[in-house]
């Protein structure tokens, strides 16, 4: 039987971790490559999601006003661009002047 010194075990248990992390670290790089969310998509008809709130239809969402949205929104998530992520539609990127049902104004 061939005996294992503590270095060698050392270096196993590192590759080890090491062949552990590589799938998580491929899915955090897919993370940035989100696609657009689509209107037409069920979740965002429920929600009436628009790319531009000024389309809003006011006779069926009357909580909405022109001032509502997606950037200035609690549930956007990060990002100054155009689009950006939103807790409500995970791995879909939201147009940062579109406005859904599930707006809420954030604090400060």
């Amino acid at each position: 039987m061939k005996s294992c010194s503590r270095r060698n075990l050392f270096k196993l248990a590192g590759a080890g971790s090491l062949a552990l992390l590589l799938p998580a670290t491929t899915r955090f790089g897919a993370a940035f490559a989100q696609e657009q969310l689509d209107p037409a998509d069920a979740q965002a008809k429920a929600l009436g999601y628009v790319h531009d709130t000024t389309t809003v239809d006011n006779g069926t969402w009357a909580s909405h006003s022109a001032d509502q949205v997606c950037s200035n929104c609690q549930l956007a998530q990060g990002g100054d661009g155009e689009w950006i992520g939103c807790a409500i539609f995970p791995g879909k990127l939201v147009n940062a002047n579109g406005w859904c049902s599930a707006w809420v104004k954030a604090q400060g």
